[in-house]
């Protein structure tokens, strides 16, 4: 399969909107109500756990599976992360939500999950499991998982280069969280 039919098919894999979905289906417009990003954190307030569980879930396939795919068609592991952060871009901008995503916490650890599983695995856990009880915030516990992931990857062995450029992709998304966050946060107070 050609690389760009991957890169392709990551981008809009990475567009299906799933947290907006489930949440109309529920009732909710989760772009007009709470942070009005589209993710699991948001369902997670505005639908309940089991729904906000769930879009986690299909977002970190949506990432996961591109990954897999490529390298079952036998590309090299770094045009495997591409087809991954084609699927990041895809959440981030997607093409059936005329370009307004959400911070691809779920999309960034399935990419870490589809590159390297076991650390990846590691990396959801910590930032699901202690990370979100002692912070309370999914940029923290997202930054928590990436120091797990990265400390994961040189305790097995696994390439520097490849380390550093999948933890980027991780660090990078809870920045844009962060600054999603502080952005509703500023829109809200003007509107009041």
């Amino acid at each position: 399969m050609n690389i760009v039919i991957l890169i392709l098919t990551g981008y809009f894999l990475g567009s299906i909107p799933f947290a907006y979905l489930i949440s109309r289906i529920k009732g909710v417009n989760i772009l007009k109500e709470g942070t009005s990003i589209p993710g699991a954190a948001n369902v997670y307030r505005l639908v309940g756990p089991k729904y906000g569980a769930m879009v986690l879930l299909v977002d970190i396939l949506k990432a996961t599976s591109p990954v897999l795919i490529a390298k079952w068609q036998g590309v090299s592991e770094w045009e495997a992360l591409i087809v991954g952060i084609a699927a990041l871009i895809g959440h981030w901008f997607p093409i059936f939500l005329r370009f307004k995503g959400g911070a691809g916490i779920a999309s960034g650890l399935g990419i870490a999950i589809g590159m390297m599983p076991l650390e990846g695995l590691i990396a959801l856990l910590v930032g699901v499991g202690p990370g979100l009880r002692i912070f309370r915030s999914s940029g923290h516990a997202t930054a928590l998982g990436v120091m797990a992931f990265i400390i994961c990857c040189i305790a097995f062995g696994k390439s520097p280069e490849l380390t550093f450029a999948v933890g980027s992709v991780i660090l990078l998304v809870a920045i844009r969280r962060y600054s999603q966050v502080l952005y509703s946060k500023l829109k809200n107070k003007k509107q009041e």
